[in-house]
Order: C-alpha cells, then structure tokens, then sequence
C-alpha cells in the first residue's frame, strides 16, 4: 500500500504557533494561530494523573513535591485525558487552520474510498512543549477515521528538527527478502519482567535471526558496556535493534538506558558504535520502555531510517501487550508505522478501561528521507506466492488469453503482425526483388487460367462450373515441349464421365509427358471417410506412375506432412520433393536411387517415393542431397493440432514477385501478350504456324517460353467459378500484406472485399517456402502473453527495491538528465574518459522509469522483433505484449 506524503512544521513563537503543511512539488498552506494559555496546564495535569495510576514503571519518575494517592486514579486519569484533549482538539480546530485540515482530510477520503494509500503526515516541532503533544490524536475530520482507529488512513509520526546525516539509497530500501537480523537489549530488570518481550520475540524467530544480549548475576557491567557497543558495530550488520528496560530524557547526552543495576549507557557515549550499525545496515530501532523523545531524536538525527519510542513512562504490562500486538503485526509484513498503529488500536480499543491513556504513548519518529521498514515474506513459498497474479491480474490475464485463443482473434493479429513485417521489409530495403529487378530466382511458376485466358481462348466451362480438360491437356502439351519436368494441378480432375472425350485427350497428354520423364502432381482432398474423398479419376491418370497430394490448407499456415505422409501429403510437399527427385543429374537416375520404373510400375508412385525418402539416412549416396534430407525429416509438430501452434507460417511479408512468377494460361499458349514474352516480327515466324497458336485459334507469334529446373502450378486465375463444392470457394480476400505489395489495386481489393486471392497462389508460397527452407515459426500469443506477465511482476518484485524518490534527493535536473534518467542511461558528459564515450545502463534508473518510457522499450522491442523474424525466422508478436505490459503497469499503480 503507498502514501501520500504531507510535511507539516509547527513553530512556537512567543504566544503563537506557525503551522505550515507542505507536499508535491512545492505546494504549501501556511497559517498562524495563538497557543492556548492552558494546554500547557492540561498537559501537566494529565502526566500527573497518569503517574498517580500506574505503577511500576519502565523509568525513573522525578519527584515534584508529595503525591497523593487517590480513591480511583484511573477515573482521575480519564478525566484528566478528557480536559487534556478537549483543549488540544479546541486548538487544532481553530478556524486558521481550516486549509491545512482540508487539504489533508480530502486525501484520506480519496484513500479511504480506493483503499490506494495511506496519508501520512511527518511532523517537524521546535520545542519540547509542543513534541510532547498527542499528535497521533488529532482529529483532523469529523468525517474521516482518525489515523488511531483500526481502519484509519492517516498516520503521523515525527521527525527531529536537527538532521545531521542523510540516508543513504541502501537505508531507503523498505523491506528485506531474507531473515532479518535483529538485536535484542535486554537492559536492568529491577521491577520489570522480561519474559513476555522474549516471548515476544520468538513469535518473530521464523522471520528472523534474534541475539540477545543483556546483564545476568555476577556480570561486570564494564564488559557488558563492551560488548554492546561491539555488537551494534558488527560488521554484518543489524536490520532491527530492540531495547527493552529503564530509560529516560537527558538533556546532553541523547537519552540513558539503564543496562545493569548499578550501570546506565549514554546515547552519547556510543555515538561511534551507533553510526557504524546505522552505516551497517540498521533501518529500525524500537525502544520498549519510558521517556524514548531524546532517544528517538538522537537517533534521527544521526541518519537511522526509523525510531519507535515511548513519549512518556509506560507501565510494566502495558509495554508488554504493546510490544505483542506490534511485533504481530510486523511479522504480517505491515511496514513500522501500520504496526504501531494497531498496537495503538489495541489499546485504545480493548484495553482502554484496564490501560487509560495507554495508546496515547508509543509514537513513531523516521528520517524525511526514508521509507517505512518492513520485513518481506522470503523462501521459495513465499516467493511463488510474490509470483502469483492479483485477482485483477488474473482476471485480465484470462480476458486476454480467451481473446488469443479465438481462432478469428488469432488470425486478425498474425494478419496485422505480417503487414508490419511488410513494411520493414520495404523500408530497410531487405526485400530480393528491389535490388535486383529482373524476372525472380524462385523456381516456382504460377499458371493461371484466367478471365483473360478464358475470353482470349474462349473456353467454355463445362456444367457452368468444371474446367473443360481438352484445355488442361493444351497446357500440358504446351508445358511438356518447353522443358518443365515438375508440373501440378490444383485441379479437381474427377469429372471423366462428363468430358469423355476431353478426358481422353488429357489422358494421352498424360502418357507423353510420362514418357518424356516429367512428374505429374494432381489435386486431392484425402480424408478418412471414403463418401469426403475427391481425386484424379483413374481415366485420367495412373497414380501408379503419378501422384496426388492433398490441397487443403489452413489459413496463413504451411502445411508440412505428418507421420510418414502415408495416410494425406500436402500438394507443395510432393511437387517441391519431385523437384529434387526429378532434377537429378544423369548420373543418379530413378532406378539407381531405388525407385521404381514409372512406365511399367505396379506399386502407387507417391508411396514408392515416401519410402524411399524415409530411408534416405540408410542411403549413402544420398547423405550429400541436404535439400532432399531437409525435406525427409520436415514434419508437422505435434502441438500444431492445438491451435496450430508452431506450425510455420505462410510469409506474406515477402512480395509475390519473389515467390513465384505468374503467367496467363493464354500467354503460356502464345494467344495472348506478355511484357515477359513479346511477340516476333512476322519476318522470323509466320503467324499462321499452328504449333504457335493458342487451344482456340488464337494467332500471335510469340518466343517460346522455357521453364528448365522449375515448378509449374496450374491454378485458377480468380474466374469467379472456380472451386470444389461452391462457386467462387477458390477464390479469397487478399492478405493485408499481399495487398500492400500489390499497391493502389491491391487495397482497392482490400477495401472492396473482392476474393482476389486464390488458392494456386497459397500452393506457390508453401511451395517457395519448402524449397528454400523458408520456415517461419510463430510464437504463440498466449505464451508471449504469459511471458510478458511474468515479466511485468518480476520487474514490479524488482522495483520494490528501488522505490522513486522525490525531487529531494535528485533535483530537477536538465533536459538531457531527465531524459537520461528515462531511458535508465548514464549521461554522457559523465562517461567521458580520454576522449571516448562510453555509455552505462544504470539499472535502478531503468527500473524505476520503465513506466514511464514504456512506448520506447516497445519501440525497440518491435525493431528488434522484426529482424528477429527476418534473421532467425522466428515470429514474436509485438500488439499482445504491449497490452499485457500496460495492463501490468495500470494494476500496478493502482
């Protein structure tokens, strides 16, 4: 829980008192008022009371004249309580002071209603008469719990008036995550009983290391003096120093403290020793007996973060009580001054009729510069419980996650991710096709039967919906004499009975270019269910000299084969392993790789292949063929059923032109022009020759095109048609980052939602992919997710111990300070050595400001995620963890 920090200075002049109550940047009210004539008198009257009804006291009580002893000395001390109060609170209410109790009142109703922030207000006083006064009781607001009631939010503790040494950034730490180390005093015991402190002190034995030292029988008191002031100086250092027994005000030396029966120890006399331990490590000191304002402003003063005292004597059995309830609650892990507090409720509320005015006597003083101490949960228990989200955090880590598990969700941010990509692509210039403007390395071309080709030829769709075949076998004949070896169809070929006669033409264009060694690849849907089943009819095609593959595919992902791609292969797959079977040199010829003859083969081809592929490690000659063992061992991970996780992505951050080359089926057949393949003066060709004409008489002369060593797919061109159980199913919207390479028509596309996008394209990319071992894998949001909220709390544990400071310490600081101190960077002018920069990351300036330069570190996050991706081929999304991040950081200022 945080605070909101008020500075209040009350100065006594003459018979005036200056309030002036400071916080922020600079803000003050200041207010004058005249100082009751009769506080003073109610004060000394409610000591003297308090001294009549209590007995046995932690201190030595001077004598003022003869006391008398009264019938009911606790109804005396209430009712000396009551006056006492009554002018103090009269006082405090004086009209002057209306914008100080405002000002402070308005913020412990906002914490009250948030339950953000404690309001604790640190009191400097000029006078004794005025630091012996029960601040702690002020009733600041009729409508706001005081700071003494258990539900409170406003706390006051106080402050020396001489400060002679600051903190250092190690003192402002608050709390520790390890077993405290605390040394316990136990000082003369005349009259008093210690066993309820020891007690005490061994319900905090779990959290911490506790030494006690003290006087016993038969020891000499000049050695006892030795030893403590050798104890506090120990160079390991004390994290709490607890004191209990006789002690009072003195007016040089700091305070005594009574350790033995004929002995007592200046504060003075161990100033050295006590400056060590406060140098050491010290961050607290609790003085369990009477007259602590002397003792506690010494100790202020020389530097130590926090000092609990007794501003008054205090009863044997009321210290013991106190000294329970308070170190309960530090071992709840409450900082100092909220346990003080509920040890303040305690009595107040459940022992006020035993113990009147008890709660009115501990007080808590601390250094301006500090913060409050606390003892932090350690072990590997509590450190996964520190780990464990908050019920927000958890909350919004499960929106979040459901939202990434949305398949639709994912999509829109893989989509988004990709166009970012594109976009650096373009602008760093990492893009193949820029720099080298000529026709593309890929071997992949694209074959597209078109509206184009379809008016151009005037082919007639046979059912207003199937491809007319005689047209498939022009394209084959047409592909066979310029040289490709590897060809596919992502055609449904099944429709035999209803194109007989075509579906004859296309089988013989089948058998010449068997003969002619090229390997044929056919479109199917495999599936288990033979009814979901669609592939080449056996009137077309002999699949024990061919192959099929399966042409589903899911959105934006490549599909790899599973298991031993006995059961379904994906379509890319074979044509790209064909490529490296097919391409072999002369040397290495089907038969000597093991593969069956295709021409008088009895053994399905696609089966023969995918056995000999599997064994390719028992094959010797083949252990050189790194593409060919790549393609062997790719498989489809396991956890990609799930979400497609890890499953690699299709890179639509390249540009289509680098993927592959598309060619209209009717610029293939010479019916049509092409700027890749212009047409021949009528002097080198006639443009009667039927071998240059297209399937339905068309008679431009164009230069033959050739496609040695590639990968043909012949696909639909986006004729609205085109698909398999649906008109138009082939046919879909453009990726976002295919639009931006597309430029003005592709986001015209875009915006219009015209399916400009086929399913042959899809093929071309998987197939480019697969040949150039082009493998993206994308790291799943919701792990990224995941991560990034570990993240975010383990910066926050962190931060913890390296809490902002205010103006106070550091200043404003210039512009490039400023700057400097947000990126967590070490000015330059400071890291200046012979004329070489040198520039340091200081880590606590990068913790403490994370949260405020965050949409920098995301920035370069982003940057360096997308070379990631280009370099590494590893996906990181970048929109998931900056909304995590922010959702961390808003929780945690809350």
């Amino acid at each position: 829980m945080k605070s909101k920090i008020f500075h209040l200075k009350v100065i006594k002049i003459k018979s005036g008192c200056n309030f002036e109550l400071s916080w922020e940047n600079g803000k003050t009210i200041a207010a004058i008022v005249d100082y009751p004539q009769d506080l003073d008198q109610g004060y000394q009257d409610w000591k003297q009371a308090y001294i009549n009804c209590y007995k046995n006291l932690r201190g030595k009580v001077p004598k003022s004249g003869r006391l008398t002893v009264m019938k009911d000395p606790a109804g005396l001390l209430r009712e000396a309580e009551a006056r006492f109060l009554s002018i103090f609170h009269s006082w405090l209410r004086d009209g002057e002071l209306y914008e100080i109790r405002e000002e402070i009142a308005k913020a412990a109703t906002d914490s009250s209603i948030n339950r953000r922030y404690w309001v604790d207000i640190i009191l400097t006083c000029n006078c004794p008469e005025l630091t012996r006064l029960p601040w702690e009781a002020w009733e600041i607001s009729t409508t706001t719990r005081t700071n003494l009631s258990r539900f409170g939010t406003i706390r006051i503790a106080r402050v020396s008036k001489n400060i002679h040494a600051g903190i250092s950034h190690n003192k402002i730490i608050p709390g520790i995550r390890r077993r405290a180390r605390v040394l316990a005093i136990l000082g003369d015991e005349k009259g008093l009983d210690f066993k309820e402190d020891r007690k005490a002190l061994a319900h905090l034995s779990k959290l911490a290391d506790i030494k006690f030292i003290g006087w016993q029988p038969g020891k000499d008191s000049t050695s006892l003096k030795q030893e403590i002031v050798k104890e506090i100086a120990n160079p390991r250092g004390w994290d709490i120093l607890f004191f209990a027994g006789h002690s009072n005000e003195t007016a040089f030396t700091g305070g005594e403290l009574h350790i033995a029966p004929d002995a007592s120890l200046g504060l003075k006399e161990i100033q050295q020793s006590l400056q060590q331990g406060i140098a050491n490590g010290l961050k607290f000191a609790i003085f369990n007996s009477c007259d602590g304002i002397s003792i506690a402003e010494f100790l202020i003063a020389l530097g130590l973060p926090q000092v609990a005292v007794m501003a008054e004597p205090i009863h044997n059995q009321v210290a013991q009580v106190f000294i329970v309830q308070f170190l309960n609650s530090l071992a709840e892990y409450k900082d100092v001054h909220e346990a003080l507090r509920d040890a303040c409720a305690y009595l107040k509320d459940q022992q006020n009729l035993t113990y009147p005015s008890a709660y009115l006597i501990p007080t808590l003083f601390r250094h301006p510069q500090s913060v409050l101490f606390r003892l932090e949960p350690f072990g590997l228990g509590h450190s996964l419980r520190n780990w464990l989200p908050t019920k927000k955090e958890a909350l919004w880590l499960s929106a979040w996650l459901t939202v990434t598990l949305i398949p639709d969700c994912q999509d829109l941010l893989l989509e988004s991710r990709l166009l970012l990509q594109a976009g650096y692509r373009q602008v760093t210039q990492q893009v193949q096709w820029q720099a080298n403007p000529s026709p593309v390395k890929s071997p992949v071309r694209l074959v597209q039967i078109d509206n184009k080709s379809l008016k151009q030829d005037n082919v007639k769709l046979v059912d207003g919906r199937y491809m007319d075949y005689g047209y498939l076998a022009s394209i084959l004949d047409k592909l066979v004499t310029s040289n490709a070896r590897i060809i596919g169809f992502d055609y449904i070929l099944d429709q035999d009975k209803q194109q007989p006669d075509n579906s004859k033409r296309l089988r013989q264009s089948v058998t010449e270019a068997i003969n002619n060694n090229t390997w044929l690849v056919w479109a199917a849907i495999e599936a288990d269910h033979p009814a979901d089943y669609y592939g080449v009819s056996d009137q077309i095609a002999n699949l024990n000299q061919t192959m099929e593959g399966d042409i589903t595919t899911y959105d934006w992902y490549v599909e790899l084969p599973s298991n031993k791609c006995d059961k379904t292969c994906p379509f890319s797959y074979l044509l790209v392993l064909s490529y490296c079977l097919g391409n072999q040199d002369s040397s290495t010829t089907q038969l000597a790789m093991g593969l069956p003859e295709r021409k008088d083969s009895n053994h399905n081809f696609r089966t023969s292949v995918i056995d000999w592929v599997n064994d390719t490690d028992t094959q010797a000659d083949t252990q050189t063929n790194t593409q060919l063992a790549w393609l062997g061992r790719v498989k489809r991970p396991a956890i990609a059923y799930f979400l497609q996780w890890f499953q690699p992505i299709i890179d639509y951050s390249l540009p289509p032109e680098q993927v592959y080359q598309r060619i209209s089926a009717c610029e293939l057949l010479g019916s049509c022009s092409s700027p890749l393949n212009p047409p021949l003066s009528k002097s080198k060709a006639s443009a009667n020759s039927p071998q240059n004409w297209g399937v339905r008489g068309a008679k431009l002369t164009k230069r033959p095109i050739t496609f040695n060593q590639t990968i043909v797919i012949v696909a639909s061109g986006g004729y609205k048609e085109a698909g398999i159980d649906q008109e138009g199913q082939d046919n879909n919207l453009l990726p976002l980052p295919v639009a931006f390479w597309r430029g003005s028509q592709g986001w015209q596309d875009w915006f219009d939602g015209k399916p400009s996008f086929t399913g042959g394209e899809d093929h071309s990319y998987i197939a480019h992919h697969l040949f150039y071992q082009h493998l993206v894998i994308p790291i799943p949001n919701a792990l990224m997710i995941l991560l990034t909220a570990v993240l975010g709390k383990g910066f926050r544990l962190i931060k913890q111990d390296y809490p902002k400071q205010g103006s106070r310490e550091q200043g404003a600081g210039s512009r490039k300070q400023r700057c400097s101190a947000v990126l967590g960077v070490s000015p330059m002018s400071d890291c200046i050595k012979k004329g070489t920069k040198i520039i340091t990351i200081d880590l606590r300036s990068f913790l403490i400001n994370i949260d405020n330069a965050w949409l920098i570190y995301w920035l370069v996050y982003c940057l360096v995620s997308l070379q990631v991706y280009i370099s590494l081929k590893v996906l990181l999304p970048t929109f998931m963890p900056l909304v995590v991040f922010i959702t961390y950081t808003a929780t945690g200022r809350k």
